[in-house]
Parts: structure tokens; sequence; C-alpha cells
């Protein structure tokens, strides 16, 4: 599951399953390119990648999700294009949570940037980024999915709306790609994971009972690897896809 000299964004990597993915995966040898709005945060992740391999480099680019248009995504794709000839992989990473509150009671200015952020900025940053990830030998797009994007649930709101619709996308841009590109399309729900979101989302659940970022690892590597380049599969959930890891081992 090599990811040796890759070039990998990652949207939301400040915090999290992003800023976990981005270390281990500098690690590994890929180049890093770290997207966030926290120029400190990111910053202090930047500073915990790995250098060691040779020729390896990463890149931080500082955005605001809620506020991405399709000139600020022109300008994220220049920026990375100036650094790296290919972009072999998107992981969609970022999100926000929102209100947890009846739907007749969401506040609207919180429901539109939950959109801007958990779908929108995917859809602005696949089809400009598209062309990166189209030079490439063995491309992905990685999409996060969410128990919640599976069955409407009370006091979700906008951020399982906002899954929902992820879903979709990602389904369409499978759809489209998959057959006149060389890009591989996944939705990956990684379940329950100890993260700031989750804590925010479930005040009152220990944190101790939940897998570490750094657990899902090995699934994330696989959607990076040949094998997974034959799975007719697109959706894929944490539980379902390490039985499968772990029944090769």
């Amino acid at each position: 599951m090599s990811i040796l000299n890759k070039s990998i964004l990652i949207t939301g990597s400040s915090d999290g399953i992003g800023k976990s993915l981005a270390i281990e995966f500098s690690k590994l040898g890929a180049n890093i390119i770290l997207l966030g709005r926290n120029s400190t945060k990111l910053d202090e992740v930047y500073d915990l990648l790995d250098h060691s391999h040779a020729s390896q480099k990463h890149l931080i680019i500082e955005a605001d999700l809620a506020l991405l248009s399709n000139e600020a995504a022109q300008e994220i794709l220049i920026a990375i294009s100036q650094e790296f000839e290919v972009l072999d992989g998107i992981i969609h990473n970022a999100a926000i949570l929102g209100t947890m509150s009846s739907l007749e009671d969401y506040d609207l200015s919180s429901w539109d940037e939950v959109m801007k952020v958990n779908l929108r900025a995917p859809f602005i940053l696949t089809k400009t980024l598209k062309v990166m990830l189209e030079s490439a030998s063995q491309p992905r797009l990685i999409f996060t999915s969410s128990g919640v994007a599976n069955k409407g649930k009370s006091f979700w709101g906008a951020y399982s709306v906002s899954k929902f619709g992820i879903k979709g996308l990602a389904e369409i841009f499978k759809d489209e790609l998959e057959t006149t590109t060389n890009i591989k399309v996944f939705n990956f729900d990684p379940g329950k994971t100890r993260t700031n979101m989750r804590a925010s989302a479930y005040p009152a659940e220990d944190p101790n009972t939940l897998k570490s970022p750094k657990e899902l690892l090995d699934c994330y590597l696989w959607f990076f690897d040949k094998e997974s380049s034959n799975s007719p599969q697109s959706y894929f959930e944490f539980s379902e896809l390490s039985n499968h890891l772990n029944s090769n081992d």
C-alpha cells in the first residue's frame, strides 16, 4: 500500500482525522497539501509532518471553505500546480457540525454555513482540481460520509442534509468520472471516532470508548492501493472495510 511520492490534498487537516492522516501519510513518504482556515493550527501540523524522504515536500493552503468561490478555487489550483506536477488524491475531510436543533428552530445563517463548507466546497474543489487528478497514474477522490447520511435523524439538521448531499455528489462524480477518466471515487464513513466534532455532538459520551483517528489509517491507505482499483463498490463503512483488510492479513 505504498503512497511514496504521492501528492495528496487533505481538507480540514488542522485537526482530528485530517491531521492524523496528514502526519501518518507523510511518514510513508507522501507529499501533503494541508488545507484549513486556521493558519496557526496549520503551521503546527506542518511542523509535525515528516520531511525525511527524498524529494518530499509539503504545502499549506489557508482557505475558509465557507467563503470558497470559483475564483478562489482557481487560486488553489495554481498554488498546487506551482509545487506539484500532478495531484494523486483529494481527501474531502473538512466539515462543520452546525447547530443541533430541530429543523423548525434551525438558524438560517448556520444552515448556509454548513452547506457551504460540507457540500458546496467539495463540489467546487473537485471540479476545479480534476484536471490535476487526471494527470496522475492512479488518482483517488475520497469523500467523507456519516451514519446520518443514511437515515434522517432528529436534531442533526443541516449536517445530516449535507452528508446526504455528499453521498449523492460522490455517486454522480463516480458515474461521470470513472467512465471517462482514470479517477477512482470513494465515499467513506469512518464511524465513531475520537474527534472534537464527535465530542460536540455527544458531550456525555466517554471518548475512551471510541477509536482514535490513527486507527483509520489502513482504510485510507487501501483506497490508494491498486487493489481498490478493481472494486465495483464506492461506498464503505469503517467496520466493513476494516473486516475486509483484517481477513486479508
